[in-house]
């Protein structure tokens, strides 16, 4: 007798509908969305820092259009207050991204897929976690350092923008700092202004950053790396960290 196996189907992941509780600006150009997750959907959203989530939305003209945004919120905050928070920067013909920051309101639905992504990791309290981000790549890794520090673990986090005024959820950072004191080690670096010091004023080079490690992270003490920006700032990154024979290195390419 002759038996087929097969193996078996993997459940495609469902599209949810959740509501929209917020919309608060960032900066002239970026905003935080807070969607409610009811109590029953919460196990289908549980997540790890640096996820994403995807969302699909039906245009005018019957195109259907597709965007991921990352978290910005932990689980902790989606166990505690069943809500979700992303930030999301418009972007030049970006048909998602304007709309969300020119649309969007409190009470529209939106059509979400579960969290999906490999940008995350265990965290743990003994581990010193260090971040290089530009621009509107501080969404997930806020909500790593966020979690990260909640558990306990240190955090170094160098964050680039162009000026303070474009520097998305700075006051959430100002919050971690004060709340965490020394164990967030944060260095802001300004592209069009001047940066709290000449080391940290220009764009992050590879040649920036091998001084900035120099001077104020010495590499080899990070356990694990996360590099969230365009995509030759994270190459250069890397072969930076890399040379300098670093811990594990986590990369993720986004529009700035």
């Amino acid at each position: 007798m002759a038996i087929e196996l097969k193996k078996p189907r993997k459940n495609r992941p469902a599209w949810h509908k959740l509501t929209v509780t917020g919309v608060r600006p960032l900066t002239a150009d970026a905003v935080e969305v807070t969607l409610a997750v009811p109590e029953d959907l919460r196990p289908a959203f549980d997540f790890k820092p640096g996820q994403h989530l995807t969302f699909q939305r039906v245009e005018p003209d019957g195109s259907e259009v597709r965007r991921s945004y990352s978290l910005a919120s932990t689980p902790r905050e989606l166990a505690a207050e069943g809500t979700l928070r992303l930030g999301i920067r418009s972007i030049p013909k970006g048909t998602f991204s304007g709309y969300a920051n020119r649309q969007l309101l409190p009470g529209d639905v939106l059509e979400v897929l579960p969290p999906l992504g490999h940008f995350c990791t265990d965290i743990r309290p003994d581990r010193h976690y260090g971040s290089v981000v530009a621009g509107s790549g501080i969404t997930p890794i806020i909500a790593i350092a966020t979690a990260a520090l909640e558990a306990g673990a240190t955090v170094t986090l160098l964050y680039s923008n162009r000026t303070e005024d474009t520097t998305m959820f700075a006051a959430e950072l100002r919050e971690l700092e004060r709340a965490h004191g020394d164990r967030l080690r944060l260095h802001h670096v300004r592209t069009r202004t001047d940066g709290p010091t000449p080391l940290l004023t220009g764009r992050l080079t590879p040649e920036r950053l091998q001084e900035v490690l120099g001077t104020v992270v010495d590499a080899r003490e990070v356990d694990e790396w996360f590099l969230c920006g365009p995509y030759e700032m994270v190459l250069g990154v890397k072969e930076v960290l890399e040379a300098a024979g670093t811990g594990e290195i986590h990369t993720e390419l986004y529009t700035v």
